[in-house]
């Protein structure tokens, strides 16, 4: 692991590309005005009998929230369609030090939210995604699991080191 300063690792903008894959096919479901992807994991405190206490790590919850710059009838439709189903996701997030960086999720469930303010600027759906934890730690084959447009590649899987997502990277040309 190569810690420390290093300028290169410092983004200002996304890769404005999240896909679904729907009915066996990847989607991109629109521009994005922003993508935030949450994982937390709460602490728990145990006191001891002397009155001593430590914090310890419990519960991990992973959230997806994607913010559309399109509003139109169809991407607001789009959350009644994808009510109640799992979906696997993708999510291109730039260039970070030379490196192409995607986000690779093995099971998406949608929390139906709807947040259109009007006037807004601009005006956005905000569409909200649990993240289902997988028995081990997800794995995906870039050539035969991800989009077409995805810029990782290779015929072996690649593993992630938690049970919710996968993060590849590839060098930039």
């Amino acid at each position: 692991m190569a810690l420390g300063k290093n300028t290169n690792r410092i983004r200002l903008f996304g890769g404005n590309d999240f896909q679904l894959k729907i009915s066996s096919s990847w989607t991109n479901i629109g521009h994005l005005l922003k993508g935030q992807i949450m994982d937390e994991t709460d602490s728990q405190e145990v006191v001891f009998s002397d009155g001593n206490s430590i914090e310890i790590d419990g519960k991990r919850k992973v959230k997806l929230v994607m913010t559309l710059a399109q509003t139109s009838k169809e991407e607001m439709e789009l959350l009644d369609d994808l009510r109640g189903s799992i979906y696997e996701g993708y999510y291109y997030n730039g260039i970070i030090d030379g490196k192409h960086q995607e986000f690779y999720f093995k099971a998406l469930n949608v929390i139906p939210k709807m947040n259109l303010e009007i006037p807004g600027s601009p005006m956005q759906v905000v569409f909200e995604f649990s993240v289902n934890p997988q028995s081990s730690d997800v794995s995906v084959t870039p050539d035969t699991d991800l989009p077409s447009s995805a810029q990782a590649s290779g015929v072996s899987p690649v593993a992630g080191k938690n049970p919710y997502y996968v993060i590849l990277e590839t060098a930039a040309s």
